[in-house]
């Protein structure tokens, strides 16, 4: 019964002396101070994101894409539809891709613009010129310096994988982004597209 005693006392008496060091800390405290809040790291800034690119052809016609979610600003292009091919001459459905990519260009000028985003090593001129008339290549084929970072951005934005598959097709109207194609595709397909495109009064402004 004494022991219980003794460690009740004892206890009671830490409680107190706690209690009294907690109000000797706060009573060296101003009056009206606020206790000092921890200061967090500064956020760490995100990279801008490149989203405006550069395009130039063989005769050095030079035009820019901006792009913004789904849409997108084609300076100096003043047909509705616009179609992006990615390719790489070393890759066989890419070259067999060309003459109907030029075909379609020639029959659906008024309405349709194709950009050719060469990717990989370019030729040199003389070479160039004699890849492109055997491949009928009547469209814009761009050679700037910014085709590959237009492919990886959208490869990233387009969500297609660690692997940007070749070629590659996309489609926009208007400004806004339509659809991507991975994959050759035949002309007749692309001239139905592009149909579709020009009647379709919901995807017109």
């Amino acid at each position: 019964m004494q022991k219980r005693w003794i460690a009740a006392v004892l206890f009671i008496g830490l409680l107190f002396s706690g209690c009294g060091e907690k109000k000797s800390q706060s009573s060296t405290q101003k009056p009206g101070a606020e206790a000092p809040s921890p200061i967090s790291p500064p956020a760490p800034l995100t990279p801008k994101i490149q989203s405006r690119f550069r395009i130039r052809d063989i005769e050095g016609r030079e035009t820019s894409l901006e792009f913004s979610g789904n849409a997108a600003r084609f300076s100096r292009i003043s047909q509705p539809i616009v179609i992006l091919n990615l390719f790489s001459p070393e890759c066989s459905p890419c070259r067999g891709m060309l003459p109907a990519l030029g075909t379609l260009q020639q029959k659906n000028r008024k309405d349709l613009f194709v950009i050719g985003i060469l990717l990989g090593q370019t030729p040199d001129p003389k070479e160039l010129q004699k890849f492109m008339q055997r491949y009928s290549t009547d469209f814009f084929l761009s050679l700037h310096p910014d085709n590959a970072t237009l492919a990886r951005y959208l490869q990233k934005e387009l969500g297609l994988g660690e692997t940007l598959p070749l070629p590659l097709t996309v489609l926009y109207k208007k400004g806004k982004y339509v659809m991507k194609i991975r994959g050759a595709v035949p002309y007749e397909m692309l001239q139905t597209l592009v149909d579709q495109l020009k009647d379709d009064p919901q995807k017109k402004e």
